[in-house]
């Protein structure tokens, strides 16, 4: 019984949404609503700092339609709340993929938090995300072969991504 509460309670801990329309709200008490088009074909983002509407198209969706949820975190731990996009991988369904969009409170915009080009991640893509906020990192895991890789991240004083550990 114990088990089957804890599990209940980590289930609802979490900010996940697997349906088309959510809303947030940020410190500045920016009210921000994202509304997924054609199941994740794109996003539309309106927030209440302006009338205009942002259009995210470069969702990757499942090719073998697997369910697109959306998970809302501080990803780059500045204290506003940005949002992930994500699925089980097309293959096994082994691992999650995420596309993490990261929010910016000048203009109130989000924009795709990309691995930079240089740094040689042993993961192509981010995968399984699992955040430290002591330590203020991002870990992803993926599998290569028979076995599983680890790289874990996190934002310089610039707001830059950095590789810290593969």
């Amino acid at each position: 019984m114990r088990v089957i509460l804890l599990s209940i309670i980590l289930f609802f801990s979490h900010q996940s949404y697997s349906q088309k329309k959510f809303q947030l709200q940020q410190k500045d008490q920016t009210q921000i609503k994202i509304n997924a088009v054609n199941d994740f074909e794109k996003l539309e983002i309106t927030t209440s700092k302006n009338s205009k509407i942002q259009v995210i198209d470069s969702i990757e969706t499942s090719i073998t339609d697997k369910e697109m949820h959306v998970a809302i975190e501080d990803y780059n731990f500045d204290g506003y709340k940005d949002f992930s996009v994500y699925r089980l991988d097309d293959g096994m369904g082994v691992y999650t993929i995420y596309q993490i969009f990261i929010y910016n409170p000048t203009n109130g915009k989000f924009k795709a938090l990309q691995i930079p080009v240089n740094c040689n991640p042993e993961c192509d893509e981010f995968c399984d995300v699992q955040i430290n906020p002591k330590k203020k990192t991002l870990q992803s895991s993926c599998r290569g072969g028979a076995g599983w890789h680890i790289d874990i991240w996190k934002f310089d004083k610039n707001k830059n991504l950095i590789l810290l550990k593969k």
